[in-house]
């Protein structure tokens, strides 16, 4: 793609009407119009369905939380430069959650697990938040409230490696289904920066031994970052170049020893003992925010089929035109399909102009003949005429795309 013609996703998202910031809002704390919000409701629809596949249940936590949690994760001790100040409140002290992952043990702890229900997988999207600076922060890219499609795998010792794979499955299948290239980097802690992290060497060493295995047992290649760690344990980062070149961190898996033992859960093995289980933090997407920013960009607007907000956008002709293009949209709603309709008094031809210059991928032309025929006259956004079609056969082209991601 000519460098020219490559606009950011602030651009695009102003010109789509997707998403935009107001200074009476703030700085980092986009809000999302419809059909940006559509978008995120596809991913989280889609993340879902693949979570579920995979054996994960779904929780609900707040956004805020007693300071204590806090102290008690070490995201106090070694995070709180990037975190929202105390809120004190008639006697109590609350904090806006920096991450997800206090609140998710909470859950696990809240009653005995047998080794027979091991392991326990918690997802949720959330919003978390950081507080960044001003400087930093860049459309959806970086932002104060982000969310994550944040789950967490509790799992014996002798399950861990399987919970990786599976938890690295999901994420090469949504850069597969998004048509995205990427690399594997094992971020490491830096042993020179010790103050940074939780735990000792021995325990770092063994979490970062084990991630090593896992990734060479499964013969993929992956490129070592030292100091790019979380502070309580190693991670995997999947990380993407778009089609324009850029890259991206987005999906990401750690391995964590460290918040079990701060939070000292447990579950009962075979012998009735209590044994302490491996924590595995997952996110696919990374944050939704960061996530739309780079497939907006990825796609220069142009969604593909499955993905885009308004999949046709209908126009008839005329005003008496009208009546059958409600028809035509009714069915189509009924059946899955985003639709609009553009019933302005302007000419076909600036209908068409300003339909392919949202990236509509289809324009449904509605005539005379169509609503004789009871039918839509096809094209593509890029110029490509597909001629009349009956509606229910239009439908079948959609749904197709649909299921196979294009």
């Amino acid at each position: 793609m000519d460098k020219k013609q490559i606009k950011s996703h602030q651009q695009i998202g102003q010109e789509q009407d997707l998403f935009f910031l107001t200074d009476i809002v703030g700085s980092g704390l986009p809000l999302f119009a419809p059909k940006g919000a559509t978008l995120r409701r596809i991913l989280q629809k889609y993340i879902d369905e693949q979570l579920e596949k995979q054996g994960y249940e779904f929780v609900w936590i707040p956004h805020i939380a007693k300071k204590s949690l806090y102290e008690k994760s070490g995201h106090l001790e070694k995070f709180s430069d990037d975190m929202f100040p105390v809120m004190k409140t008639k006697g109590r002290e609350y904090m806006l959650k920096p991450a997800n992952c206090p609140h998710h043990i909470q859950i696990f702890a809240r009653k005995p697990h047998s080794y027979r229900e091991m392991p326990q997988r918690y997802a949720e999207s959330t919003t978390q938040y950081r507080s960044e600076q001003s400087g930093e922060l860049e459309g959806l890219a970086r932002v104060l409230a982000l969310t994550l499609d944040d789950s967490h795998v509790f799992a014996r010792p002798d399950q861990i490696k399987e919970e990786f794979r599976r938890a690295l499955a999901i994420n090469r299948q949504m850069l597969t289904d998004f048509k995205l290239d990427y690399w594997i980097r094992l971020s490491e802690w830096d042993p020179k920066n010790k103050s940074k992290y939780l735990g000792d060497k021995k325990v770092w060493e063994s979490m970062q031994s084990l991630m090593e295995e896992i990734l060479k047992e499964s013969k993929i290649e992956y490129k070592k970052a030292e100091g790019e760690a979380a502070f309580y344990g190693p991670k995997m980062d999947l990380m993407t170049t778009d089609s324009n070149r850029k890259e991206w961190q987005v999906s990401t898996i750690q391995v964590d020893f460290n918040l079990p033992e701060r939070f000292n859960i447990s579950y009962i093995d075979e012998t009735g003992n209590k044994k302490r289980p491996v924590m595995l933090h997952r996110a696919t997407y990374g944050s939704y925010e960061r996530f739309l920013a780079m497939v907006i960009e990825h796609f220069q607007g142009a969604f593909p089929t499955w993905l885009a907000p308004v999949q046709i956008m209908l126009l008839p002709i005329a005003d008496r035109h009208h009546e059958h293009a409600e028809k035509v949209k009714k069915e189509m709603l009924e059946n899955g399909i985003r639709i609009e309709t553009d019933t302005r008094s302007e000419r076909l031809q600036a209908k068409i102009r300003d339909a392919t210059l949202q990236k509509v991928p289809y324009l449904g032309i509605i005539g005379d003949k169509e609503v004789e025929e009871a039918s839509l006259s096809v094209r593509r956004r890029d110029g490509e005429d597909l001629g009349t079609m009956s509606i229910s056969s239009f439908i079948q082209k959609i749904k197709q795309e649909i299921d196979k991601k294009i």
